[in-house]
């Protein structure tokens, strides 16, 4: 399908009142506000909300949608303005900003039934079509957009690096989580218009991807760790139950495999207050067993003062 700026699509998702329980599952984001009323309300969120990357995924999902394959998206970035809760209905529309040379650039809007945006400012970008493979299946990279790996920030505090190896099963569970269904979906059935690519082995293998692949969220799982890691460290001084995600950014450099094994350094890229309150950015290299950067990530984390 031609795309052209101006051109419009949307998703609808509902977080049902399991939905935090089946993407912690999925991605390992057990924070007690996700899952725990008691929790969620005593820290002043008035019971439990939906962990923000689940809302991105969904963003990110219409984009793919929009794209044809979710191994044709390369970044995304939003911010999270306000708690998706149980119950809650979320209407993504997006819109096409650009195409040129093959790169495609959208925006999205993402409101709640009460009109209320959830997501703010979310940009992605994309490709047309998949690149050219080589290296048993690896696809070709452009010299000049690789990344210099983990390395201490100017700030010179970094965490990690923290090993994971990416297996066939989770993938599938982080896209049926994402996509409205149940991560033991081998009783209750796929979700519909889950792309094959993202659980159909012999449909990856027929794919430009070569195998099948993960969903590009699913950089969550490994990515995560070192921003973990920073707002747990006693010498940064957080609070942790007063921490909110304020911003997220993905840049997807290698469409991610069964098999892959992800090192990943995170490294303080700053910090600063705003009043009471302090933003801390961290940025996550995450570099697989080809030493190729195959994700890079930033967390914005705003601890309320």
């Amino acid at each position: 399908m031609s795309l052209s700026a101006g051109q419009t699509f949307s998703l609808v998702r509902e977080c049902d009142r399991y939905r935090p329980i089946y993407y912690a599952g999925a991605s390992g984001d057990f924070n007690p506000i996700h899952i725990d009323t008691e929790v969620g309300q005593a820290v002043g969120l008035g019971g439990i909300i939906l962990q923000g990357l689940c809302t991105l995924a969904w963003a990110t999902d219409a984009f793919a949608r929009l794209l044809g394959d979710p191994g044709l998206v390369t970044r995304v970035k939003a911010r999270f303005s306000k708690p998706v809760r149980p119950e809650d209905v979320i209407r993504l529309e997006g819109t096409v900003t650009e195409v040129s040379g093959g790169a495609v650039k959208a925006s999205v809007v993402a409101r709640n039934q009460d009109g209320d945006e959830v997501l703010k400012h979310v940009q992605l970008e994309g490709r047309e079509h998949a690149p050219v493979l080589h290296d048993a299946g690896m696809p070709a990279e452009d010299p000049a957009a690789v990344g210099t790996g983990p390395g201490r920030s100017p700030l010179g505090r970094s965490w990690g690096p923290f090993r994971y190896v990416a297996g066939a099963e989770k993938m599938r569970e982080y896209a049926v989580a994402i996509s409205g269904g149940v991560p033991s979906y081998v009783s209750t059935g796929l979700p519909e218009g889950l792309h094959p690519v993202l659980h159909d082995e012999e449909a990856g293998a027929r794919s430009p991807w070569g195998t099948m692949i993960g969903f590009p969220m699913f950089a969550v799982l490994f990515s995560i760790a070192p921003a973990q890691a920073a707002l747990l460290d006693p010498a940064m001084e957080v609070d942790v139950f007063r921490v909110l995600h304020g911003e997220q950014e993905f840049e997807f450099r290698e469409v991610l495999r069964p098999g892959d094994v992800l090192e990943t350094t995170g490294t303080l890229e700053s910090h600063s207050t705003r009043g009471a309150n302090a933003l801390f950015v961290i940025r996550t290299d995450s570099v697989n067993q080809h030493g190729r950067l195959a994700v890079r990530g930033r967390f914005t984390a705003f601890v309320r003062g």
